[in-house]
């Protein structure tokens, strides 16, 4: 199976190398850079490509996107269009919700996948069923220490912040999403798994001095009665604003690809 990557930061490194551990013939055969960060990339056997186009002369089986919105837009058409199945990590994307139509409408048109990786969370298996009947309720809380929350829209907050957790954002999914796309990304993902849509999911976003790991609480009801999630995950030594699960949950779904039992 060929694999083209889309990024190359902290998350897509840790995928390749858990990857070459648990399916070492899965081929990277590309990596999809900005032109300017070309030189950071270096896995062998992979060809380094700056226009979306260029998935056309490769066609991997399988575009895998760990890099930001803005490069779910930049390569959504190209990776519906020339590959079967596109994994997208940075769910924010799809809180734009003619975009989010435009790759429905491309995907079904191509015969091919669009699917929004679960991140840093567990639980979207049993928000998506439940979708089938309706949430009435989501909540989503998400608590990361300070250096989680560095160079974002909280930044300006965080110098007052003492030995206790503070909550500073209460709002919908659509805004948590789009002012906080690399710490509230996932906030999109159980929304929109959820049924009950990015502007009814309500999300709490809270900074705490004495977390060393990121921690998400998803509660969700309705007539099927309630799901509570609670997940603690450690973050990526290169980037705290990720945690681990985000990356090795890319890496089940790159395995779900492949022929075999899978769970």
């Amino acid at each position: 199976m060929k694999i083209a990557l889309i990024g190359f930061g902290a998350i897509n490194r840790h995928v390749v190398d858990v990857l070459s551990k648990a399916a070492p013939e899965v081929q990277i055969v590309a990596i999809g850079l900005p032109a300017d960060q070309e030189s950071t990339a270096a896995v062998p056997g992979a060809r380094l490509v700056t226009e979306p186009e260029s998935l056309r002369e490769i066609a991997p089986d399988v575009v895998v996107e760990a890099a930001s919105r803005e490069a779910v837009s930049m390569w959504g058409d190209a990776a519906l269009m020339y590959s079967r199945t596109f994994i997208v990590s940075s769910a924010s994307a799809l809180a734009d919700d003619a975009f989010f139509e435009r790759m429905r409408r491309l995907a079904i048109t191509n015969g091919s996948r669009l699917i929004v990786s679960p991140g840093a969370v567990a639980g979207i298996d049993g928000l998506a069923a439940v979708s089938l009947v309706g949430v009435d309720i989501l909540h989503h809380q998400i608590i990361k220490p300070p250096a989680a929350w560095r160079g974002t829209a909280a930044d300006g907050l965080l110098d007052g912040v003492a030995a206790a957790p503070m909550s500073f954002f209460r709002g919908t999914a659509r805004l948590a999403g789009s002012t906080f796309p690399a710490n509230a990304n996932v906030a999109v993902i159980t929304a929109k798994s959820s049924g009950i849509g990015l502007d009814a999911a309500s999300v709490e976003l809270v900074v705490d001095p004495s977390a060393t790991e990121n921690r998400h609480r998803i509660k969700a009801t309705g007539v099927f009665g309630t799901i509570s999630v609670e997940v603690h995950n450690k973050p990526l030594e290169t980037n705290p604003k990720s945690s681990q699960l985000a990356a090795l949950a890319l890496v089940r779904l790159i395995l779900l690809q492949m022929p075999g039992v899978r769970f």
